[in-house]
């Protein structure tokens, strides 16, 4: 069986948002504070035990959307690296409405927009990319 391309270049985009986030993050100081909820931790802390930023999801978001990835296509027929890709697509969507960051637009410089730009369309794409793989399923080559 093959990797599925499709989702495998959606899940390495995402890995590379997720990387770019991280980076604005710590730049630009802006922590992960979901709903409000603030941690008593730096911004790169943070990041390293896995509560994410404010532009940028929890590392193990990304780790997992690569596991899948990479394994779609060796269980034959198997649906679920593509569902998995999906919910975390959708998780991580929904995560940056919940971040404050993304409602305070004055303070936004011009990493944390591109930011913000690149994480939405790369969870989109990944989402996107796993519903497809899922629903299509995994054809024999």
């Amino acid at each position: 069986m093959r990797v599925d391309p499709v989702l495998l270049a959606a899940s390495a985009a995402f890995a590379g948002a997720c990387a770019f986030g991280s980076v604005v993050a710590v730049r630009e100081d802006a922590p992960g504070e979901p709903f409000g909820i603030a941690i008593p931790l730096t911004v790169h802390s943070g990041i390293v035990v896995g509560w994410g930023a404010g532009v940028a999801a929890p590392w193990p978001m990304p780790v997992a959307a690569l596991i899948a990835g990479t394994t779609a296509g060796r269980a034959e027929r198997s649906a679920a690296p593509g569902y998995v890709s999906a919910g975390l697509g959708i998780a991580c969507v929904a995560g940056t409405f919940i971040e404050p960051v993304t409602y305070r637009r004055r303070s936004w410089t011009p990493a944390i927009r591109a930011a913000i730009a690149v994480n939405l369309a790369a969870s989109v794409a990944l989402a996107a990319a796993g519903w497809r793989h899922a629903t299509l399923g995994q054809r024999p080559c």
